[in-house]
């Protein structure tokens, strides 16, 4: 687990420095901007591919918990709710507006039904450590900000339905291969 442990400290780790005030800022003028950005997207690749790599093989690990019988059935309706809301971050429209942070809202969904689904250690520690992340930066986000101004139609919202739920769809149906543990079965 030691590589998934590494790929979390750097993913969320870099992801985390907004909630620290001033720190992005400091560190986007001592960089300059694109060296930052280009450092920001390289920690959070290698970060994201650690993650991926140390759970695939981390699995199997001792159990933590027993997982409720219903928290597979929840993340299969759970799981597409937090990619339809990650999706609308991209895609201006009424979500976007009433939940502030999509993102990080599908975020704590995605995390918070993959717990409830699984009691595996390397599980716990994946899925918690985005939870906790997602739950503190959503809050700290909410508390910083102001909503997103008001849109008109609802296209941006049934794009990120209509692609969320595709999304979802290759996820479930390729998930074995992707990250080597099957959905059902």
């Amino acid at each position: 687990m030691i590589l998934l442990s590494v790929g979390l400290v750097l993913f969320l780790g870099v992801h985390a420095l907004r909630l620290v005030p001033g720190l992005r800022d400091r560190l986007q003028t001592a960089l300059g901007e694109t060296p930052y950005k280009l450092a920001y997207t390289a920690v959070s690749l290698i970060g994201f591919a650690l993650i991926i790599w140390g759970k695939i093989l981390a699995h199997p690990t001792p159990q933590v918990w027993a997982a409720p019988e219903w928290g597979r059935t929840l993340a299969l309706f759970a799981v597409p709710l937090g990619i339809i809301l990650i999706t609308s971050a991209y895609a201006p429209g009424h979500i976007r507006r009433w939940v502030r942070h999509p993102m990080l809202a599908g975020v704590v969904v995605w995390s918070g039904a993959h717990l409830l689904a699984n009691g595996e250690a390397s599980a716990v520690l994946l899925f918690g450590s985005f939870f906790v992340w997602s739950l503190a930066t959503f809050i700290a986000a909410c508390l910083r900000e102001t909503p997103p101004p008001i849109v008109k139609g609802w296209g941006g919202d049934l794009t990120a339905i209509v692609l969320g739920l595709i999304v979802a769809l290759i996820i479930l149906k390729y998930h074995m291969y992707f990250f080597g543990v099957a959905v059902i079965g």
